[in-house]
């Protein structure tokens, strides 16, 4: 069975150049660009003003975000290589995170907002605890691999998931720091990587232009998701689990049912490359009724769901 979705506006104009990452919360979308500036709208008002705005360190721009809301943080990995951390309700630097043996990539904070995670171009995964003003490392993981691309932590904490340029798809054990499964699937660029709402399932997609969905627990995969027809940028379930939101090269978003293992909705209004694509949760329940989604075009685009009355 279908569904339907309509634009309930798009915001352009802010926006100079690309925008790479989008990330939201009840209360807040985030983005983030070539321009360096992290963007904070109101996910409330009728118009999504912008609430503020965070002019970073980052001099050529950013490309990967990570919003924790519990910890009140935001990270963003600019093309430098570094990692900056926000306050999102102030705005306010709280660290900046750099290594010159290291260009790191993606970042997930862990559920609690107590760690932060991030790939490197190395292959291999670092985890920090930000609780305090300077960040400290407490994991250092190997994938022997090639750069990291993505990255996702389950929301019961127990496992980190990277995707990797040559393929490579992982998911690590947090309790044993130890890596617990290679998924095979893949054999171009993982280019996006985020577990289902109960942490029972893993989604990938990349320059497949395919959605491999694996079995946390077996690690085999138990479905195949072809429509695109390029690269799939960005992927993101729903809050509850339901359905599968996609973003791709190709200029289009689609919506999988999980059920249904097919795609029940796409839409076209992009002009452009769709990099980055979230689910919104709005009207105080959670549930995930819309959804966001930017990219080449300079436009934050807004989506709701088409419901009877």
């Amino acid at each position: 069975m279908s569904k339907q979705y309509f634009s309930t506006g798009q915001t352009t104009g802010d926006h100079p150049t690309d925008i790479f990452a989008v990330a939201t919360t009840p209360e807040y979308v985030v983005t983030v660009t070539g321009d360096s500036i992290i963007r904070i709208y109101d996910a409330l008002s009728p118009d999504h003003q912008l609430a503020r705005q965070i002019h970073t360190p980052h001099r050529t721009g950013i490309h990967h975000l990570s919003v924790s809301k519990d910890a009140d943080l935001i990270s963003a990995v600019g093309f430098d290589g570094s990692i900056s951390l926000w306050t999102l309700s102030e705005g306010k630097e709280k660290s900046i995170i750099s290594d010159t043996a290291k260009t790191f990539w993606a970042v997930a904070f862990s559920p609690d907002g107590i760690y932060l995670a991030a790939t490197a171009i190395d292959g291999n995964l670092t985890v920090w605890d930000v609780r305090g003003d300077d960040p400290e490392v407490c994991g250092n993981l190997e994938t022997k691999g090639t750069p990291g691309l993505c990255i996702d932590y389950s929301n019961d904490g127990r496992y980190i998931a990277t995707g990797h340029e040559n393929g490579g798809l992982y998911i690590f054990d947090t309790e044993t720091s130890r890596l617990s499964y290679s998924l095979l699937g893949h054999t171009s660029a993982v280019r996006t990587v985020a577990f289902s709402p109960l942490s029972k399932l893993l989604a990938a997609g990349g320059d497949s232009n395919v959605v491999t969905v694996y079995s946390v627990k077996s690690s085999e995969m138990v479905m195949l998701l072809p429509g695109h027809t390029r690269w799939i940028m960005s992927l993101d379930w729903n809050f509850e689990g339901e359905y599968l939101l996609t973003g791709s090269f190709d200029k289009s978003l689609k919506v999988w049912s999980i059920d249904q293992k097919e795609c029940v909705a796409t839409l076209t209004d992009a002009v452009a490359a769709v990099w980055n694509v979230k689910w919104t949760k709005t009207g105080g329940t959670g549930r995930s009724q819309g959804f966001v989604s930017v990219g080449a075009d300079k436009a934050l685009r807004w989506y709701r769901e088409a419901t009877g009355g």
